[in-house]
Formats: C-alpha cells, sequence, structure tokens
C-alpha cells in the first residue's frame, strides 16, 4: 500500500500543485474513481479542469484512488519552500518552529528526494 506522503508527492508530480491542491480540497479523505478517459463533465474534470484530469488518469485511470488528506500545515509549508521561501520564514508566518519545518521537509524528501 502506498503512504498518502508519497501518493500525494506523486500526484503533485503529475498534476502539478494547484491541481493538486484544488483535488485535495474538493476530494480530501474520499475514494475518488478516475476514469480511464476523463471527460469535461466528470467530477475530477469538473474540480481540476480537463488536461490535468487526463494526466491523472494516466496514472489511475480505471481505478480508484484514496485522495490524501494532508495536513494542511504540511501542505502549506512544502508550497512555501518550493516557492523559495527559507524554513524561518515559513516558521513564522505559520506559526510552528523550524524544527517542525525541517521535519515536514525530511520527510517530504524520503518520499521524492527532489525537494
Amino acid at each position: 500500500m502506498v503512504n498518502a506522503m508519497s501518493m500525494l508527492m506523486e500526484i503533485v508530480d503529475t498534476i502539478g500543485d494547484d491541481a493538486a491542491l484544488k483535488l485535495i480540497a474538493d476530494f480530501a479523505g474520499t475514494r475518488l474513481y478516475v476514469p480511464q478517459e476523463p471527460n469535461p463533465e466528470d467530477p475530477i474534470s469538473r474540480s481540476i479542469g480537463l488536461p490535468a484530469a487526463q494526466k491523472l488518469a494516466r496514472l489511475y485511470g480505471g481505478d480508484r484512488m484514496d485522495v490524501p488528506n494532508p495536513a494542511v500545515r504540511r501542505m502549506r509549508i512544502l508550497q512555501m519552500r518550493a516557492a523559495g521561501a527559507t524554513v524561518e520564514s515559513i516558521a513564522r508566518e505559520l506559526r510552528c518552529t523550524a524544527r517542525r519545518v525541517y521535519q515536514v521537509l525530511a520527510e517530504a524528501r524520503t518520499v521524492s528526494p527532489s525537494l
């Protein structure tokens, strides 16, 4: 079984940050059928757009996926870091410790070494 963090990173790598965030906002914590050939009217396409739905279908098409439900702060840390924010500025803005920011980044790197 794929853990939630690796699945999340796989989704982000496949459809991009914005579409992944929208998918999570709309379907987090649910099991979702991904059609092999999405159309503009299916729920995923309406949520993330047809081009992103087609990319997701290449990965999960014809199967069901459990949409991860990551902690909001964890997602925000990864987004801010990807945008170039320093660990200290992330900690300050999100009102957490720099140590926590480093922990989240380290956990993410074990799944996706490019972070």
